[in-house]
Formats: structure tokens, sequence, C-alpha cells
């Protein structure tokens, strides 16, 4: 796979430049949906030209077209953070032990195991690329992307991060149980997904938008810029 994450050295925060000629849009965690994810892009009449997609992670998992979700990486208008799903194949898959394997197989990556051991190292290869964080600067926000959640104080502090803060930007769910309204400082909207919600949920100026897919509810697509004017 030749993936737009590996054009560059690995960046675990990569900052998008500004989308001067379409829209961005942002969307939950596809879980295998690519069928869904088509049908969701065509009603807003998404342009690869112009228009940018950009993923809180987990495209992988539990539903029924992983590979397709996967092979989204190709397109030059598509980013996406990693989600913990996509950290459990790249380290199932590089270290092949079987508490590993059965981890990943418990959530959902039993799919992989129709696919060669080549094209699984292709993709824990190209996963290994994808950030951490994406920073997007919009016209007059900033907005950020992780996947989990991010409970630090201030989004500068991601660059000195220790492994028990990344751990929770791929797993953690404590900001939307403790009901943490704490804003983010130095950027003005952090997107995640991974735990579910009815609706995406507003928490200081954190925003969850994952309503779970795999089990046959709908995905979120934001128009960002549409949502930036009315909230």
């Amino acid at each position: 796979m030749v993936s737009n994450v590996q054009r560059t050295r690995f960046q675990p925060h990569l900052i998008l430049p500004e989308n001067k000629v379409g829209r961005d849009f942002i969307v939950s965690d596809l879980h295998g949906h690519r069928a869904q994810l088509d049908q969701a892009l065509q009603d807003v009449d998404f342009s690869e030209a112009h228009d940018r997609l950009i993923s809180v992670g987990d495209l992988i998992d539990r539903g029924p077209d992983s590979a397709g979700c996967l092979s989204l990486l190709e397109e030059p208008w598509f980013w996406a953070v990693r989600g913990n799903h996509e950290q459990m194949l790249i380290e199932t898959v590089n270290q092949q032990t079987d508490a590993l394997w059965s981890r990943w197989l418990l959530n959902g990556g039993s799919w992989v195991l129709n696919h060669p051991d080549v094209a699984q190292q292709d993709w824990a290869d190209t996963l290994q690329y994808l950030p951490l964080t994406i920073t997007l600067p919009c016209q007059d926000y900033t907005v950020g992307i992780c996947h989990a959640e991010y409970t630090g104080e201030h989004w500068g502090e991601r660059y000195d991060a220790e492994d028990e803060a990344i751990i929770e930007w791929l797993w953690g769910r404590t900001r939307l149980k403790r009901n943490n309204r704490q804003p983010v400082k130095g950027v003005d909207w952090v997107f995640s997904g991974h735990t579910i919600v009815d609706k995406p949920q507003q928490l200081g100026n954190s925003v969850f938008i994952e309503r779970g897919a795999y089990l046959d509810n709908p995905i979120t697509l934001i128009d960002l810029q549409q949502w930036l004017v009315e909230n």
C-alpha cells in the first residue's frame, strides 16, 4: 500500500495546511463500514478535488469491510489519526504473541485472518505512520483531532507527553465518564471518537462524535466549517 501517510517522515503530531479551496469534514470511527461512508460523502456532494476528510481513527474491525476502509489511506483527500484498533493491528502483527492475537480477535480483528501475512505486514507498516494527533488550522479557529480523548490542560503539551498520556489518547474514556468540562487551552476545539454517544457531545471544547456504526448506528460526518459557524 502506497499511502499518503508515508509521503513524509513520521510525524506523531501532524499539522495540516488550511484548506482554502474546499471543505473539511470530520468522520467518526468507521469500523469497516466503507459503504456507509461512501453514501454519506455522496449525500454531501463531497469533492475529491477540493474537499478533505479527516478521521478520528478506528478505521478497522467489527464491520464488513476493514480492508476497504484501509484503502482510504491511499487517497490524497483522506487523513486519519491512529486509533486503538490500528494500534492493536500494529502490535499484533509485529510482535505475534498469543496474548496480543487474543486481545485483537476479541475486539473484532478476525477479518484479518482472511488476508495473507504479506498484506497484514503491509498494513502494519503503513499504520505506524499514522499520527497520534492532527491539528487543523481554519480561517478563524484551530481544531485538534485525537482518537479517544485528550486529557492534557494545553494542546501544546502533546509534544512532551509520556507513554501514559499516549495510552489515554488511544484508549481513554475518563473525560466523558467524569463529565469533565475543563477546556483544552491552545486550541479552539478537539474532536474525538472511541466512546459511543447518542449524538455528538460537547464537554468544554472537547467534542465526542462516535455513535457506533458497528451497532447499526449511523456514522457522524461533520462539515467542519458549518459546524464552527453554528457553534
